[in-house]
């Protein structure tokens, strides 16, 4: 059996619809029962936290394969929190990783499938990479088989970096970037899962071009059908201004929660998250997509030709 971590959510959703399609028992490991799809041939397990050991052991019980999402950051628990007017819990992501993994060696997992990012490394740009790169090597001292999918950043979230103004503010310099889908990502990481061979390797998972961020809004501005610009940002004033996209929208939302802004942490986290671009650590265009599903990755141009939803927040 296969079990699925983070099946309410948006990759591990679209992983577990493709095991439910193909007619293979799966299990869907969620933090709240009431979220989880209801598929053909799946049943729910609950673990509030991957740190809470005893009911990962008994979710994992019987499991062959695991698709591991990471755990959520200190970040979006601590806007979690802000959300629900308490204050944010002790958090450390990489502990919970960890205990994710160890529940698995425990209950006899004998392949972990785990969702990565590109660059993963101890000296990263993006400083998120940072706890990927030390569960990755966790999960090599594990002993269990496993397969590193390393994706870039989603194609999805493109037009969410839109301000209001129709300006995309950043400090991705004239770096390039390797736009994947979600849908992409669920091909691959269903692909892996279901079919033998790809135990110990690790594998980028991009799109098919990689795009200057004047080339996205390039593709923005074509789909949306009025202008939008691409302003480079210094690291310098993305941290002082607080203006960068999608950032600025964090920010004024945790000033409306909590009367105080996001901490230098959080804001880091979206200040590399631009910064690794610039840096031309995910300008790499790999051929996983094609090599394990059978078809092209989506370009930004066509994603946005399929999900004229995404952007119908511009066009207002």
């Amino acid at each position: 059996m296969i079990a699925i971590t983070g099946a309410a959510g948006q990759v591990g959703g679209r992983v577990a619809a493709r095991i439910a399609r193909l007619g293979l028992p799966q299990r869907l490991i969620v933090r709240e029962s009431s979220r989880a799809p209801r598929l053909p041939g799946a049943d729910i397990s609950v673990a509030s936290s991957y740190g809470d050991s005893v009911a990962m052991r008994q979710a994992l019980s019987g499991i062959r394969t695991l698709f591991l999402i990471s755990a959520r950051d200190r970040f979006g628990v601590a806007h979690m929190s802000a959300k629900n007017g308490v204050p944010p819990p002790p958090y450390v992501r990489l502990q919970q990783q960890v205990a994710a993994v160890d529940a698995a060696v425990a209950a006899g997992v004998r392949h972990i499938v785990y969702l990565s990012v590109m660059h993963a490394a101890p000296d990263a740009t993006f400083i998120l990479a940072h706890d990927h790169f030390h569960t990755e090597r966790h999960i090599r001292a594990s002993g269990i088989p496993f397969t590193f999918l390393r994706a870039s950043l989603y194609t999805d979230n493109v037009p969410q970096c839109v301000s209001g103004d129709y300006v995309i503010r950043a400090p991705a310099g004239d770096g390039r970037a390797a736009w994947v889908t979600r849908d992409d990502i669920a091909d691959v990481a269903a692909a892996v899962l279901t079919t033998g061979g790809h135990e110990g390797y690790c594998c980028d998972v991009t799109g098919p071009e990689a795009l200057t961020m004047a080339d996205t809004a390039e593709c923005l501005s074509a789909a949306v059908g009025r202008e939008i610009t691409y302003q480079a940002q210094t690291p310098h004033e993305a941290r002082t201004t607080r203006t960068t996209s999608r950032l600025e929208t964090f920010d004024a939302e945790r000033k409306m929660l909590t009367g105080h802004g996001l901490d230098d942490y959080e804001v880091e986290v979206f200040v590399t998250h631009f910064l690794q671009i610039a840096m031309g650590d995910l300008a790499r265009v790999s051929d996983t997509v094609p090599k394990l599903t059978g078809h092209p990755a989506v370009s930004l141009r066509e994603y946005l030709r399929q999900h004229p939803e995404s952007y119908r927040h511009l066009l207002l």
